[in-house]
């Protein structure tokens, strides 16, 4: 809950203790005191009515701090009641709560409270203490029933199209590309064709800056940002660690890391307005066990990678944002061309499941960690590989 309340805030509720009230809290509590349910029994007591249980203004108090202040999740720890003289069938009863003190590290109100009939005569006082309660295992409400929109970089071909044309089918989707303005163009007509909605963003994001800019267009466009599947990367190539240079790395880091970085500050205040947001980074199977050799500038910047996912996790899980990565072995896209097809044959015969991975394969993991259904997943790096990882 988050509350907040000031010393000297004052709460009413007016009531009427009829005699149906009386009647069915003296069934309730099993208190058929005749003092209480017959008048003339009251009268031969020296009262000119029938006396109202005093525990119904309790109830009532119940109800202003149950439902008003703190409101829902409160609960009432401690008190001191005092009833100052006795309420009859028939009154009509004013309760005032004002507020003694709110700790908000505490999460911990004291309350006055009070009572008084139509004559303006104090019929009880007294003092309570709440604790108003957190939600520990509440999944958050959001506007799911609005297509969300989602940006998905690198998905003019490969794994990030196979991503936009999965998450097209549960709601918009933006396709970021770089230079193929073409192929965008033909994942996007595909989308259109299977009803879906999409359009296409360029986008340099080896430059600084490229991927806020990316994303302010995004929001323009379609007026909200739910989900980010950062799929581009740099063209893969084997270099020995000898011939591994800075600027090779500094490539692969800036698209990799930086515009990574980028995107999660740039897409944090589009979401969580929302208490709604879906951050997904695709890694790669080498990030687990023992990795090629001659790709030293690729998996470093992986590796980077997955260190701002866990991080990034952390802080923007109280937003209601979730920051995942998907790592997809060995799979056949153009970025693996470079991967000889005898090895790639190897590969497929050693997977328990005797085959490589598929676009498709990482797209459904993304598509799941996307959804409502993995709302409690959250820095983890799931491997999409057929089998073991280490």
């Amino acid at each position: 809950m988050s509350a907040t309340f000031h010393t000297g805030q004052i709460f009413t509720e007016r009531f009427t203790l009829d005699a149906e009230v009386v009647r069915r809290f003296a069934e309730f509590s099993g208190d058929t005191n005749p003092l209480h349910v017959d008048a003339g029994e009251a009268r031969e007591y020296g009262f000119p009515h029938a006396v109202a249980h005093g525990a119904i203004q309790v109830a009532y108090l119940s109800k202003l701090i149950g439902m008003v202040v703190p409101g829902p999740g409160a609960l009432w720890t401690g008190h001191r009641i005092e009833w100052l003289r006795p309420v009859f069938v028939g009154d009509e009863i004013e309760l005032r709560v004002e507020v003694k003190s709110w700790s908000a590290g505490a999460s911990l109100l004291q309350l006055n409270f009070s009572a008084q009939n139509v004559k303006g005569e104090l019929v009880m006082n007294g003092e309570a203490e709440v604790k108003v309660g957190q939600k520990l295992a509440a999944v958050r409400q959001t506007d799911a029933g609005q297509a969300r929109v989602s940006l998905v970089t690198g998905a003019s071909r490969g794994i990030g199209a196979e991503i936009a044309r999965t998450l097209a089918s549960r709601g918009r989707v933006a396709l970021h590309y770089h230079t193929n303005a073409a192929a965008a163009k033909a994942v996007a007509d595909e989308i259109h064709a299977a009803g879906g909605e999409a359009e296409i963003f360029a986008a340099d994001l080896s430059q600084a800056g490229a991927g806020t800019t990316l994303l302010r267009d995004v929001a323009a466009k379609f007026g909200r940002l739910d989900i980010v599947v950062h799929a581009a990367t740099t063209p893969i190539s084997t270099t020995t660690l000898a011939q591994t240079t800075a600027s090779q790395c500094a490539a692969f880091w800036q698209i990799n890391v930086a515009a990574a970085l980028e995107l999660l500050q740039a897409a944090t205040p589009l979401m969580s307005g929302g208490k709604f947001g879906r951050v997904i980074f695709m890694g790669t199977s080498y990030l687990f066990g023992a990795p090629p050799s001659g790709m030293a500038a690729y998996i470093s910047a992986k590796q980077a990678l997955w260190g701002i996912t866990r991080a990034a996790s952390l802080d923007l899980a109280p937003q209601g944002i979730t920051v995942n990565m998907v790592s997809p072995s060995l799979t056949i896209t153009d970025l693996s061309a470079h991967v000889p097809q005898r090895i790639k044959e190897v590969e497929a015969m050693k997977n328990p499941c005797r085959r490589l991975a598929t676009p498709a394969d990482s797209a459904a993991a993304v598509a799941w960690l996307a959804s409502d259904a993995a709302a409690f997943i959250n820095g983890i790096n799931l491997p999409v590989t057929g089998g073991p990882v280490v």
